[in-house]
């Protein structure tokens, strides 16, 4: 780690103190709102399903006639000035059903004026001027501490302590149960409080940029601009391709047509299948035949009907 990154991520750490500090004292304090807020969020920069989640999360809620809405983060927007993750949830929801911007918790407002019962947050927990009655910390099962350092000596944006905040651990990305469980175990002590669930992405298909089935075979080169390139990697390696090569651009980034143009060339010279996630879709710039989409949903290994009973209707302890 070099001198700089350190100082950098003690500054953080004093930054994160100080901001704990003027909270519990009151001087700061979060706002309310008039709907049930469902918070779904991390302490690390990079993917751990978030999106994923609050889509399962949205459905579940339809399902049972529950009125809910997705606040997210206008992050990052591409050229029509939405950003991506805006983009999935409308494509899924409706765009009545969401709320982009800057401010969550004033989103969260506009959402619960709107007469939305439920507002899921997506990426929150690091958003404490919302005020809400589930907080969920997701935690990468591959790696539950991202590291261990805060930014920009490492990829956790609070420290370990923050986790005690949290009502809910879900274990993400794990293989099985057993690998939740000891991902679970690893960040427990500092939410001993705190109820538990796991999850994993289930592949739901391989589909071309029309929605087309397509068939996994050969080789392929993933090219992803997502904040975990390996999970989506495994993914592809799960829908039946032979060898992934991975080509990973920072998170949330917006292709160019000439940046297509060169990752389709060399997936060709490769013999390979170009491949992209749902999210990357979204920033792909151009229609090709030749590319296709791996497409996933939230699945439930453990704790799934308590959580979801909890987050729409209360069914359990918040905290």
């Amino acid at each position: 780690m070099s001198a700089w990154r350190g100082a950098a991520a003690r500054a953080v750490g004093a930054a994160w103190e100080l901001r704990r500090r003027a909270y519990a004292a009151g001087w700061a304090r979060p706002h309310r709102v008039a709907a049930r807020v469902v918070s779904l969020g991390n302490v690390a920069v990079g993917g751990t399903g978030k999106t994923t989640l609050a889509l399962a999360l949205a459905a579940a809620a339809a399902a049972r006639g529950v009125g809910a809405a997705v606040v997210c983060r206008r992050y990052r927007p591409g050229p029509g000035g939405r950003g991506d993750e805006e983009l999935l949830f409308e494509a899924a929801l409706g765009a009545g059903r969401v709320y982009a911007g800057d401010s969550k918790w004033r989103l969260a407002a506009r959402a619960a004026a709107d007469g939305h019962a439920v507002v899921i947050v997506d990426d929150g927990f690091s958003h404490w001027a919302l005020e809400r009655d589930v907080d969920a910390l997701l935690v990468d099962a591959h790696d539950p501490w991202a590291g261990g350092a805060l930014l920009p000596a490492g990829r956790m944006r609070e420290p370990h302590r923050a986790v005690q905040r949290a009502g809910w651990l879900v274990a993400a990305q794990a293989r099985d149960a057993a690998h939740a469980a000891a991902a679970l175990a690893a960040v427990a002590p500092w939410a001993p409080a705190a109820r538990t669930a796991a999850g994993r992405h289930r592949l739901t298909g391989v589909c071309d940029l029309a929605g087309a089935a397509v068939a996994p075979r050969g080789p392929a080169r993933l090219v992803t601009a997502t904040g975990n390139p390996e999970s989506a990697a495994r993914t592809a390696r799960e829908a039946g391709y032979d060898a992934v090569g991975v080509a990973a651009y920072r998170d949330h980034h917006w292709f160019t047509a000439a940046e297509a143009a060169r990752e389709l060339a060399r997936a060709r010279d490769d013999g390979a299948a170009l491949l992209l996630t749902a999210k990357d879709a979204v920033r792909w710039p151009v229609a090709d035949a030749r590319v296709a989409v791996l497409r996933v949903a939230w699945e439930w290994l453990s704790g799934g009907d308590a959580f979801v009973a909890c987050a729409l209707a209360g069914g359990g302890d918040d905290a």
